[in-house]
């Protein structure tokens, strides 16, 4: 994400590169909490 946004630097988003930042930080939290889950479940399974 912050090489995305770097990459970027010293120029604004179009609404589009917006929508697509938006959208790859929701994957990203999406993914984090889906880990969550399936750690649990394999850590706490005896």
């Amino acid at each position: 994400m912050a090489k995305y946004l770097k990459d970027r630097k010293k120029r604004e988003l179009s609404l589009d590169e917006i929508v697509h930042y938006r959208k790859m930080a929701k994957a990203i939290e999406r993914t984090i909490e889906v880990q969550r889950v399936v750690e649990e479940v394999l850590f706490t399974r005896k």
